[in-house]
């Protein structure tokens, strides 16, 4: 098992976050770092002795968003598994090892779901469904601990688990922009290509929730993914919903010409060609937000 876990600037959180994964009964064989072009010096201490012993490696990118920072945690990893964790959590001791057996009784190519608690106490929910065109999510409340692994629409991106194989069948996380919605297209394309995303309601962390990060946004992030996931993924009605959001955001035009200039196109139709389920059966089992 690979734990891949992409930072910028986290301090002392980074290093809880892995205190609370070693305390744990089953721990990665190999723990990715990757340091997104941060500056507060949190990673060099990941360089020390006592971190390399437990199999903690640290790499560091150019700030490229916390997508392109998993990708490349993911091409690093040896792992028969991947699980990829926001570093600002705290894993119960028994998180990982619940999720690792869920990976071998739940079928091969599951993407696999936690409970997540917000740190301040209050319950957040096991996997999460869309709830408007702006793609927001709310979150589901997990089944009684014991439950066995269920389908649940989204797995949220502060911990979720795959197979490495299945990962890059995937095509691992699309192109976006800082953060924001990664975890929703990566759903999606799950949810097309005839797999599931699975909740594992007895693994359990803590995650702190909060209102904006410890770095600078540049504002237009999100909106730009909104209008990515959009033409990737819908048509329609469905589509338009999604980019009369974006046009009351700051910026907004520019953000439309460079989402219209990306690739979403070719990426479109990767995912097309691929796909063994339609996307509107998708919201049939799930509930549509409209």
């Amino acid at each position: 098992m690979s734990l891949i876990v992409s930072t910028l600037d986290e301090g002392a959180e980074l290093h809880a976050t892995l205190e609370s994964v070693y305390a744990g009964t089953v721990v990665p064989d190999e723990t990715i770092v990757i340091d997104d072009g941060g500056t507060d010096g949190s990673c060099a201490l990941l360089e020390r002795e006592e971190w390399r012993a437990r199999g903690v490696v640290v790499h560091r990118i150019r700030r490229s968003g916390v997508a392109a920072a998993r990708n490349a945690g993911a091409r690093l990893a040896r792992g028969t598994h991947l699980v990829f964790l926001d570093a600002h959590c705290r894993l119960e001791r028994d998180c990982l090892a619940r999720l690792r057996a869920a990976a071998l009784d739940a079928g091969p190519d599951a993407v696999l779901a936690p409970t997540v608690s917000d740190a301040a106490g209050e319950a957040a929910g096991c996997g999460a469904r869309l709830i408007d065109a702006h793609l927001r999510v709310r979150w589901l409340p997990p089944e009684p601990d014991g439950a066995a692994p269920y389908a649940v629409p989204l797995a949220p991106g502060g911990c979720l688990a795959v197979r490495r194989a299945t990962f890059h069948r995937l095509g691992g996380f699309d192109v976006f922009r800082e953060l924001g919605l990664e975890d929703v297209d990566f759903s999606l394309r799950t949810w097309r290509a005839g797999l599931d995303v699975l909740a594992v309601p007895g693994a359990r962390l803590t995650h702190r929730f909060r209102p904006c990060p410890p770095y600078r946004l540049s504002g237009t992030s999100r909106a730009y993914n909104l209008a990515r996931t959009a033409l990737v993924h819908f048509d329609g009605s469905r589509r338009e919903e999604c980019l009369r959001k974006v046009i009351g955001t700051p910026r907004a035009a520019e953000v439309l010409v460079e989402a219209f200039a990306g690739d979403w196109e070719t990426q479109r139709a990767t995912v097309e060609s691929t796909s063994a389920r339609p996307l509107e059966a998708y919201f049939v089992r799930f509930g549509d937000w409209r």
